[in-house]
């Protein structure tokens, strides 16, 4: 009797956690094509859960996942090129102060900030000119980008998610389609 009821509010205590945080969307994505380079702008919109957590002092790991896929009528997709920004957000208590580390695989980049304003959440929360891919090394077809976003507390360690099965290590995934767009062949075309 106790080993069902400790089991049901584990899994109540997830299910309001998770349902809590399904409230944050997804911008965009917003395509460009700039001198042959296909670039990417997104984001997260309804923070205010994953703000709320940050300010209590939970350090934080956003993940946006960016991919290029080829779409074709009767096989599956093609998956073509794909790159991540890790973001991990703390706040630190003793001095008043979040910091901000980005990594996007080749470059990281560290900030501080005093408040949780408008600057740095449009820092944190959205990524802009992602360059996933330059047209003329693509061929010729439908293309479309999905975008993954990732939350993960950053407190447990990553052996817990291991041992204790209803402890998620992402709280939050969130997964959306830009909308089809054509690359035309100009490898072939006469100037």
């Amino acid at each position: 009797m106790a080993k069902n009821l400790f089991i049901i509010v584990i899994l109540t205590s997830f299910l309001i956690l998770t349902s809590s945080l399904a409230t944050a969307e997804i911008l965009g994505p917003e395509i460009k094509i700039e001198g042959n380079d296909i670039l990417v702008n997104t984001g997260l919109t309804n923070t205010a859960e994953i703000e709320a957590m940050i300010n209590s002092g939970v350090e934080k790991e956003i993940l946006f996942t960016i991919e290029l896929f080829r779409l074709w009528s009767f096989w599956p997709d093609e998956f073509v090129a794909s790159k991540k920004i890790q973001r991990i957000i703390k706040y630190d208590n003793l001095r008043g102060q979040y910091l901000i580390s980005s990594y996007d695989g080749k470059l990281q980049i560290e900030k501080k900030f005093k408040d949780f304003d408008a600057s740095m959440k449009n820092w944190v929360f959205t990524v802009n000119k992602i360059n996933l891919a330059n047209t003329k090394e693509l061929e010729q077809g439908k293309y479309y980008i999905r975008i993954v976003v990732e939350s993960k507390s950053r407190e447990l360690p990553p052996v817990i998610g291991l041992l204790m099965l209803f402890i998620p290590e992402v709280e939050m995934s969130f997964a959306k389609e830009s909308q089809v767009f054509i690359v035309e062949d100009i490898r072939h075309e006469k100037s």
